[in-house]
């Protein structure tokens, strides 16, 4: 963790430095003297924990998490010299709450309590990651025109054929050429919206308006536009599992 020691008197400082060098896991990157530098050194430094100091000239430490956006608020343990503000230093989410002269047990203490807060955290925003939606399917593609790029919504392809290694998007009485392979290509679109019926055809399910039986469980898909595409026994299976 990235730790910045915020306290008007120097030998207080030097009193957290030295405590926080015994440990691994922390790294001290800033001191400050002052609320107006304590809030400047948070937003440029962005530290993990902050050791704040309440009574300071200027600007008391309240005043200094007062100013910082909400979001960047860091792990805060306050030091002061009075009891007094310790109900409204837990108001406002600080970690712990030392008192001047800084006991070596309580300190530990409230860096086990940093440590906690912070590996729950952590575990929160995994946890989030993992019941986050998947990345969105491709609603547009890009195509290249010379000087130019193209863009051609999905919504806008009626079926896709392979074209050597790259793949012709089919748009009405339109087609485009996308640098990418079916195979490629297949896996960015929405399996719902479109189904690949042939290792050379991608068609849009919505287009469909026949299927056409044939031997050896091939199918004739016609679509909307009129175009018709063959199916092969591979892909069979997905165009009975979209008409059931």
């Amino acid at each position: 963790m990235r730790v910045l020691i915020v306290d008007d008197e120097p030998l207080a400082r030097r009193g957290v430095a030295a405590r926080l060098r015994r440990q691994g896991d922390l790294e001290i990157v800033g001191e400050c003297g002052d609320g107006v530098s304590a809030v400047e050194a948070i937003q440029r430094l962005r530290p993990d924990l902050v050791f704040l100091d309440i009574r300071m000239p200027g600007m008391d430490g309240f005043e200094v998490l007062r100013s910082l956006p909400r979001a960047h608020l860091p792990a805060v343990i306050f030091l002061t010299a009075y009891d007094q503000y310790a109900l409204q230093a837990f108001e406002v989410h600080a970690i712990d709450y030392l008192l001047k002269p800084i006991d070596d047990r309580r300190f530990a203490e409230a860096l086990e309590r940093v440590r906690r807060s912070q590996a729950a955290a952590l575990t929160g925003r995994l946890l989030e990651m993992l019941d986050a939606p998947k990345e969105s399917y491709a609603s547009r593609f890009a195509i290249k025109l010379g000087a130019r790029i193209q863009l051609v919504h999905a919504d806008d392809v009626d079926w896709i054929g392979a074209a050597g290694d790259y793949a012709e998007l089919h748009c009405g009485d339109r087609s485009y050429l996308l640098r990418e392979t079916m195979a490629s290509l297949e896996q960015r679109l929405d399996p719902k919206a479109f189904l690949r019926i042939h290792r050379s055809r991608i068609v849009r399910a919505s287009r469909i308006v026949e299927l056409k039986t044939l031997e050896n469980h091939d199918y004739i898909v016609r679509l909307a536009d009129g175009s018709e595409h063959r199916s092969s026994r591979t892909y069979a299976d997905r165009l009975e599992q979209w008409l059931g």
